[in-house]
């Protein structure tokens, strides 16, 4: 018997209005590309869409080969930006990379104007097209926190020209009437901590993924680890899942590595959506479809046997198989260790500071799935910063600028970022902030609390 799906999952994807172009993106593209030469660019983007046409192919086959060559990664992102932004370009816009490259250049689409106001802007954003464009979310950064203080009133904006090798200088240098400062961004990737456990994380799943294929079983695993997960057996899940009795009861289990459950995936919300439209394997809409939900504060894997839509590699036209593992960290020696790793951050920027100027930095974080707790993050960060010696430099505050790329699951949504910003007081000045209730990906201010969201 068929059972009717809840109108927030039955949908299909729209067939018509795709013909949107995204201005503000295009804009930004415009603009970075012309700070190289028209023949230079027009090599390098040939390069990439060329790489990324034969990594289709070879993904249709099964063959999950690199989509772009890492020494070039800005130009990865304009090309998705590109196929996010304009419809002649979209059926290639490959959403697991592109959901966190869309709203970071429309951001930047909106914010030019100001940047054209900016000394240094447009050297800057030509470095990161040039010697930054292995490492670009570092230039994109600095662009966007330098334009939301043009946007908030700083009457003088200004990167400061770098001296490598001879003298450790700010990002930024921001004025007007009775204030200057000194700015400095770092963009934080992973520390060797996370990427650790993320690696752990995988393994694990991936054992857990091979006793669902083995057994012929589509299976889902959710867990929340109590404790470090590299600390824990690789095959710890893959243990609980061979627990799982024959018929249908799930396995629950409760231990000092975690809480969790296995049980069989729910297959016919995603078979009827099938037999009308074609899914992105392993997206959120397909985990939406297996789980009833989508949460972006949880990470996933998703494993199977799948045939690829025609013309289309990356989108299922029919499953055989399917496991998914969700996993969250809620170990507490995990969440302080990275808050070490926000220390360190704050430790390495605060020696560019000059001595002069009160200063401020910006740490910006990409949140991905259950890697950052808001609330026992800023709570650790704080107790951080409480302690915190600022040597010669006039540190007076931190802003940590965590933001989330949604995986949208919305009919008429495609593009989404969940943004929040903490500040932190170092020592006991009483020195105002340069930019309160501020938010990078909005003008507007955020919903106040310990910190801001939107």
């Amino acid at each position: 018997m068929s059972v009717p799906l809840s109108e927030d999952v039955a949908w299909i994807a729209q067939r018509h209005g795709q013909d949107w172009r995204d201005e503000s993106m295009l804009a930004a593209i415009d603009w970075l590309t012309s700070l190289v030469t028209r023949e230079e660019w027009g090599r390098r983007a040939a390069a990439t869409d060329a790489r990324f046409q034969a990594a289709k192919s070879e993904w249709a086959l099964g063959r999950r080969v690199p989509l772009f060559d890492p020494e070039d990664a800005i130009a990865w992102y304009i090309h998705q930006a590109r196929c996010y932004a304009h419809p002649a370009n979209r059926p290639d816009f490959f959403e697991p990379e592109g959901y966190r490259i869309a709203p970071v250049f429309r951001r930047l689409g909106q914010l030019l104007p100001d940047l054209k106001t900016i000394d240094g802007a447009e050297e800057r954003a030509a470095r990161l097209m040039t010697k930054g464009k292995s490492q670009p979310d570092d230039g994109i950064f600095e662009l966007m926190v330098a334009g939301a203080y043009r946007r908030r009133g700083w009457e003088r904006v200004a990167f400061v020209p770098e001296v490598p090798g001879i003298e450790q200088r700010p990002d930024l240098y921001i004025d007007r009437t009775g204030s200057r400062w000194a700015v400095e961004c770092k963009r934080a990737g992973r520390s060797g901590y996370a990427r650790d456990q993320r690696i752990a994380s995988e393994r694990m799943a991936a054992l857990a993924h091979e006793v669902s294929r083995t057994a012929g079983r589509p299976l889902v695993v959710m867990v929340r680890f109590a404790a470090e997960v590299a600390a824990l057996p690789v095959d710890y899940l893959a243990e609980k899942v061979n627990r799982l009795p024959d018929d249908t009861r799930p396995y629950e289990w409760d231990d000092e590595g975690g809480v969790g459950v296995v049980f069989d995936v729910m297959w016919q919300p995603l078979l009827q959506i099938l037999q009308r439209d074609d899914i992105y394997f392993g997206s959120s809409r397909m985990i939406q479809l297996l789980l009833g939900q989508y949460e972006p504060s949880v990470d996933f894997s998703v494993a199977g046997e799948w045939i690829p839509a025609d013309g289309r590699p990356f989108h299922a036209t029919s499953v055989s198989h399917v496991s998914v593992v969700a996993w969250t960290s809620m170990s507490s020696e995990a969440a302080r260790r990275k808050a070490q790793h926000f220390r360190g951050v704050i430790g390495r920027a605060s020696e560019q500071l000059p001595g002069d100027r009160p200063g401020v930095i910006h740490v910006g974080y990409e949140a991905v799935g259950g890697n950052s707790v808001d609330g026992l993050r800023h709570r650790l960060n704080a107790e951080q910063m409480r302690t915190f010696d600022a040597r010669e430099s006039k540190l007076r505050w931190v802003y940590g600028n965590y933001f989330m790329p949604e995986h949208v699951t919305a009919r008429n949504e495609s593009a989404a970022v969940s943004e929040s910003t903490a500040w932190y007081r170092v020592g006991t000045s009483r020195t105002k902030q340069p930019l309160p209730g501020h938010m990078l990906f909005i003008d507007e201010e955020g919903q106040p609390g310990s910190h801001l969201t939107r």
